[in-house]
């Protein structure tokens, strides 16, 4: 794979400022997927302000394991390289995971159909959350460059998703790392539109779930909007959730705790959406 060009210059090269990122991606994602993961499916609202029940330690949860199992494939190589072969490695030799588009990929891959068109065939799940949590590696192996993030988040995705399914992991990984560099939500979002077609549900959503904030600012209103425009029978859903995600951070407008509550009380795949 090509890697694309910086398309952002880092306002600070520190590693200190580097490293606090990063593990503060990591010990956010094992915190908010702890919160999530006693309700997941749950259809909602919810009433959370702190963990139900309280654990004693970190859950264990999909959205991390596999982005371990990723790094761990990659430290092995003398040259990393973000390609095809190592997800294909991966999924065959490490995954033992049958849900969903997991259950799929694996399928896929046994007869033969290889990326970029495992994920999207004979898929039902092509548009659920497997990928986009998947999405934070990515973003810390390209640190203030959307476009490598979003160029590797591709290569993953492809594996068992397609269409919004693959573009939420793009749009993730691209404003998560326009995240290193820039601190104004609203600048990090537009960085990850930047990578997926204008015309996306995904996009759709995320910009009216803006539009109704704007409007009254109050997250219950704005979820039943979401359900009533963005609703699907499946829990995990990636339009759905990811507004419920956008909208936890709209309402948390920088308050870590009151973010992750609310995403895990919107409902639906609250794992995913609180990690």
């Amino acid at each position: 794979m090509k890697e694309p060009e910086t398309t952002l210059q880092p306002r600070s090269a520190s590693l200190k400022d580097y490293r606090r990122k990063v593990i503060g991606c990591w010990l956010g994602k094992a915190v908010g997927g702890t919160l999530g993961m006693p309700h997941e499916g749950c259809a909602g609202p919810l009433n959370l302000d702190f963990y139900d029940p309280v654990p004693q330690t970190m859950v264990p949860n999909d959205d991390l394991d596999l982005q371990v199992l990723w790094a761990c494939l990659l430290d092995t190589q003398e040259k990393p390289k973000v390609q095809p072969e190592l997800f294909i490695k991966g999924w065959n030799e490490h995954i033992g995971f049958p849900w969903d588009e997991y259950g799929v990929c694996k399928r896929n891959l046994k007869n033969g159909i290889m990326p970029p068109l495992t994920g999207s065939f004979d898929n039902w799940f092509a548009n659920g959350m497997g990928a986009a949590i998947r999405s934070e590696l990515w973003a810390c192996l390209a640190p203030g460059n959307p476009a490598l993030a979003a160029a590797y988040a591709r290569e993953d995705a492809s594996l068992d998703h397609a269409g919004e399914g693959l573009w939420a992991e793009v749009w993730l990984a691209a404003l998560q790392s326009a995240a290193f560099v820039e601190n104004d939500i609203h600048r990090v979002i537009e960085a990850g539109f930047a990578h997926i077609p204008e015309g996306s549900l995904l996009r759709k959503a995320i910009e009216d779930t803006q539009r109704w904030w704007d409007a009254c600012g109050d997250w219950m209103e704005v979820r039943a909007k979401i359900l009533e425009h963005y609703g699907h029978e499946n829990f995990t859903n990636v339009t759905e959730n990811l507004a419920f995600t956008f909208l936890a951070l709209l309402d948390g407008a920088g308050d870590f705790s009151r973010s992750i509550c609310t995403a895990a009380n919107c409902g639906k795949d609250t794992d995913c959406t609180a990690a």
